[in-house]
């Protein structure tokens, strides 16, 4: 553990931002270019319900396998690059190796990624459950509401508890959550705190741009202008960017300033 005040976590992780952008820029760039390919190619295989009742079963189920091979590649891309950033914050290391230590953190950090989908998995499951629940003895909206609330809030404090999990993974160790529980007792809201306020800058930003892409890709595809599909996907490229880079920059600090117990794994 070392001894960071709530400032100097939120300052730290832009400035480790900056220093990634201007230190790394190919690997950036070749993830921005790979994000902005995936965008451009997704939206040919997403239909509206109109367009896919005029479509065979077999292109359905060969755009269903296209959608879901472009995810997979994007998944695989933006942990390597978390992977990148972590190692980069706490080791100094540049862009080589692109996938360190023979790929065991990327493999890691794929089965504790699937785990924490499995997790919100179940509780949709379980919101679906209690509101039918709430519903069927009170029939109040403001029932569903606080189910709602306090479903999203466990998962939220479950998720970021274990988050401190994947700047050790990306240093080599091994899927340890009962350590990385142990390590973040007590600072919930400090962790919560300094993720928000890094990434607020690039959040306020990203509000007008979803904004603006929603009415630009409403009138391209009327229009059918390939243009602005191509500058938004850039766009949107350069934002998950510099999303990913700066949340890792963050959790890495956040690992400097708490981590105890997940450093003795680090090493297995």
């Amino acid at each position: 553990m070392e001894q960071l005040t709530f400032g100097a976590c939120v300052k730290k992780s832009w400035s480790s931002t900056w220093q990634a952008i201007v230190q790394m820029p190919g690997l950036l760039f070749g993830a921005g270019v790979v994000f902005a390919c995936i965008a451009l190619l997704s939206g040919s295989f997403h239909h509206t319900p109109a367009e896919s009742a005029q479509l065979d079963a077999a292109t359905r189920a060969g755009n269903g396998l296209m959608s879901a091979a472009l995810s997979i590649l994007q998944f695989v891309v933006s942990g390597c690059l978390t992977i990148k950033i972590h190692r980069f914050v706490l080791l100094g290391e540049g862009s080589q190796p692109l996938v360190p230590l023979g790929g065991k953190p990327l493999a890691r950090y794929t089965l504790f990624s699937f785990c924490q989908g499995l997790l919100a998995a179940l509780f949709a499951l379980a919101v679906v459950l209690l509101v039918a629940l709430v519903r069927r003895h009170t029939g109040s909206g403001l029932g569903f509401m606080a189910v709602m609330a306090v479903l999203l809030f466990v998962y939220g404090f479950v998720a970021l508890r274990l988050s401190l999990l994947f700047p050790a993974i990306a240093l080599g160790a091994r899927l340890k959550p009962r350590a990385a529980w142990n390590d973040s007792r007590g600072h919930f809201w400090s962790m919560w705190a300094v993720s928000v306020a890094s990434a607020l800058p690039l959040l306020l930003l990203t509000v007008p741009f979803l904004i603006l892409t929603i009415h630009h890709k409403i009138a391209a595809d009327q229009q059918g202008s390939s243009g602005v599909s191509i500058g938004l996907a850039l766009i949107n490229a350069l934002v998950t960017v510099l999303l990913v880079v700066l949340v890792a920059a963050a959790l890495s600090w956040l690992y400097r300033r708490y981590a105890d117990q997940l450093r003795d794994h680090v090493a297995q």
